[in-house]
């Protein structure tokens, strides 16, 4: 019988994503059905992590693809907030992605920054989760959710799913279906998501990054310490196309392992 569900944990989130793929270009036709990354640590980043980073930086940059800091500023401005504190994210952060190009359906910042209140009004769904995870972590440990729900009275949703948006359309539409914030009793703050889609070598490294920096964000914003990241795809696959063969792709591989290796010069 075909492996339901298949678990990789993982200290870094460089680690992670090379035993995926490693993964993945073992299985049939190079994808699997609910794949989950487990991270430990996520926002470690080694010397060779960072080899990681730099190899597959290059592998995308030199074919024409969105670099690993773009692919994760699409779900946590990281600058702005280096720059500007909570300010850069809540509020110049959106104003100036108001004046750029837009994909077809948005980023993921966005979608947890700015949304339309039941009354009409502009509301901030991220800034409501890190407030009321300030005002109720002592007595409410685990209802810090951001999914596909489109109700505006719950205040711990960061929705993703925009119904009115997002009901018709088939491709392209957002692949990061559901966050969920959990607080662990040693105050360390768990990071679980959930994508009906992943591509891994376009993406998933870039996902990583982004979503670990947006748990340290919340984290900090609470004074909590970053727990875990857990990232499931219930779809994941080795994409390719015009741009790199699977020749390509089981080459990076290779190199990112080397890369891992202690001995890697």
């Amino acid at each position: 019988m075909t492996e339901l569900t298949h678990t990789i944990p993982a200290e870094t989130c460089a680690e992670a994503w090379v035993a995926g793929v490693e993964y993945l270009l073992t299985q049939p036709s190079h994808e699997a059905y609910n794949l989950t990354l487990a991270v430990r640590s996520p926002l470690t980043m080694t010397v060779s992590d960072f080899r990681v980073h730099d190899i597959v930086d290059e592998f995308l940059r030199a074919r024409d693809q969105e670099p690993i800091t773009t692919v994760a500023g699409t779900i946590f401005p990281a600058n702005y907030y280096l720059r500007e504190g909570a300010t850069g994210v809540y509020q110049t952060f959106p104003e100036v992605f108001a004046k750029l190009d837009k994909h077809s359906w948005g980023i993921y910042a966005m979608r947890m920054l700015r949304r339309t209140g039941k009354d009409g009004t502009t509301i901030n769904p991220l800034e409501i989760l890190v407030n009321k995870l300030k005002n109720h972590m002592k007595r409410m440990r685990s209802a810090y959710e951001a999914n596909l729900t489109d109700a505006d009275d719950d205040g711990f949703e960061l929705p993703i799913y925009r119904a009115k948006e997002d009901a018709n359309r088939l491709r392209p539409q957002p692949c990061l279906s559901h966050l969920t914030f959990k607080l662990y009793p040693d105050n360390a703050l768990m990071l679980a998501v959930m994508y009906r889609s992943h591509y891994y070598v376009a993406k998933t490294l870039g996902n990583l990054i982004g979503l670990a920096q947006l748990q340290a964000f919340v984290a900090n914003e609470t004074n909590l310490r970053v727990g875990p990241l857990i990232c499931h795809s219930t779809h994941a696959r080795v994409d390719t196309g015009s741009e790199w063969s699977l020749t390509d792709i089981k080459n990076l591989a290779s190199q990112c392992r080397k890369a891992l290796l202690p001995t890697a010069a």
